[in-house]
């Protein structure tokens, strides 16, 4: 994947999170998911065949940050609100990090969640 687009990527997301920040004070935000994109970039668009350690580090990071109902919900959000900027994103690849980074999350990733299910 060319540096570029991962730039792209990167900053579309912070531009992005900006926007949709939840204004009540909460445990994680929207923006505690920027390292998690930064690092699994690309392995979720496909252009490598497994999440590197950096990724799998930053989603275990962020899954214990992530304590409660409203954290989670919150952050199943976050993602679901970026998924249109991302069409070449494969939620097949997102839903496969957190089990081949050795992390059980209580919801899948995708733009299809419903995240108010989440407990």
């Amino acid at each position: 994947m060319e540096r570029g687009s991962i730039f792209l990527i990167i900053l579309l997301f912070s531009a992005g999170v900006f926007l949709m920040e939840d204004p009540r004070v909460q445990a994680v935000s929207c923006f505690d998911i920027s390292p998690v994109v930064m690092q699994c970039a690309s392995f979720a668009l496909g252009a490598v065949s497994q999440p590197s350690g950096g990724c799998c580090n930053e989603v275990s990071r962020l899954n214990g940050m992530a304590s409660s109902t409203d954290d989670k919900r919150l952050l199943c959000n976050c993602f679901k609100s970026l998924a249109p900027q991302y069409p070449n994103v494969k939620d097949s690849n997102l839903n496969a990090i957190p089990q081949n980074c050795g992390v059980s999350l209580s919801f899948s990733v995708s733009s299809n969640t419903d995240c108010n299910t989440i407990t």
